[in-house]
């Protein structure tokens, strides 16, 4: 072993792993009122610790402000056109299995599939957003209460494959028609862009432009951005990190989170991938399906020596860790990490500190909004993260 070369044996990450919990994995406190700046610094933002928040947005009657996608809709005008996520099963941003037909012409034989994993983002779709709301409450679950689970916790291995392909080669669906499709596409509005104050103006004027207690404790300005989020319990955020401080308030439904601390980075089992994108195509005039296209990918002579494109991801879901075997033996590190089960009621806030992971899904149609703060880089927090998230395995 090199002189350079740092190790940790299966004790000392055991002990890690000890400490992390000790340090990190306790109850989430559940504070009633919001708290003054200097107590949500030294009780959260300092030792970097979520809690749950009651009352954090007051509506004019003194009660929490509580908003349905139906009253969105009366506020903004169902004509108003939103630009929203759209993909086969509700799993976007996620680490995904596509399959790709090699060409062995050169032998005459005839083509093979390979295998492989990318990282594979939803297609955006700009819709009105009475049509998103169709789409919405058409492609719920439809199997039985106690099936439900089965399909929210699937992991990136249980989902179904779809064929790899160049945007050329197939011709693309203009227009949505769930009809056309065998399964119901399933929607989701994140468009993570400041979509709240930029795509929905109206709508931000019924929230305060800020929460005060946290950017006064905070002390990096006012908010980066204000994203509206809309969905039900096929859509699913799969596991990753912002650096952001994370102030997510549930306006109706219910939020699922499943949080990890920062230092769980090490058993995450995250790995570059390369990256594609969903593509609805026409199979024939009547029906469509569905294809993913490879980010960078051409057939043009200037693209020949391009790398592809990649992102840093967490590839296992650490929802089906209890029971799976398989899981467990792919991804032997993650039984070391802390997940911590969070569920966010209509009226609360959720706060997310900078750089903690997590696992989103709804239990029900959800609306809710959430306020990103920039986070500070000059701490001594983000130096031992860093150093964390670029440590690697020996067997890489």
């Amino acid at each position: 072993m090199s002189a350079s070369t740092l190790y940790a044996d299966d004790d000392t990450l055991a002990a890690f792993s000890d400490d992390v919990g000790g340090l990190w994995c306790r109850p989430i406190a559940v504070l009633e009122h919001p708290p003054d700046s200097i107590t949500f610094l030294r009780d959260y933002v300092h030792p970097n610790i979520p809690c749950l928040i009651n009352n954090a947005i007051p509506s004019n009657h003194d009660t929490p402000l509580t908003m349905t996608l139906d009253d969105v809709i009366d506020i903004v005008g169902e004509d108003t056109k939103i630009t929203v996520d759209v993909t086969p099963d509700g799993h976007g941003d996620c680490i995904r299995s596509v399959v790709k037909e090699e060409s062995n012409s050169e032998h005459h034989t005839e083509n093979t599939q390979q295998q492989h994993r990318l990282f594979v983002k939803p297609y955006e779709q700009s819709i009105e957003i009475r049509q998103f709301r169709d789409m919405l409450r058409s492609c719920g679950y439809t199997k039985k209460e106690e099936d439900k689970d089965t399909v929210d916790s699937s992991t990136t291995a249980d989902l179904k494959q779809y064929p790899l392909c160049h945007n050329e080669d197939h011709q693309t669906t203009e227009h949505l028609d769930q009809e056309s499709f065998d399964e119901p596409p399933v929607v989701y509005y994140s468009r993570q862009n400041d979509c709240l104050r930029t795509e929905l103006p109206t709508l931000s004027r019924s929230f305060p432009p800020t929460i005060q207690f946290a950017q006064e404790a905070f002390n990096t300005g006012d908010p980066d951005a204000i994203n509206l989020w809309i969905g039900n319990e096929r859509s699913v955020s799969s596991m990753h990190k912002d650096h952001y401080e994370n102030l997510f308030y549930v306006c109706s439904g219910q939020k699922e989170f499943i949080l990890c601390p920062p230092a769980d980075v090490i058993f995450l089992h995250e790995s570059e991938f390369a990256t594609g994108t969903f593509l609805p195509i026409n199979k024939d005039s009547e029906s469509s399906s569905w294809a993913v296209v490879a980010d960078n990918s051409s057939d043009e002579e200037d693209q020949v020596d391009r790398e592809p494109d990649t992102t840093k991801w967490i590839e296992p879901d650490i929802k089906k860790l209890e029971g799976d075997e398989r899981s467990r033996s792919e991804f032997p590190l993650l039984s070391k990490a802390h997940p911590i089960k969070v569920l966010v009621n209509e009226g609360q806030m959720l706060y997310i500190p900078s750089l903690w992971y997590h696992r989103v899904t709804q239990t029900c149609e959800t609306v809710g909004i959430n306020y990103w703060f920039d986070m500070k880089f000059d701490t001594p927090n983000w130096c031992y993260f860093n150093f964390l998230q670029n440590l690697r395995r020996g067997d890489k």
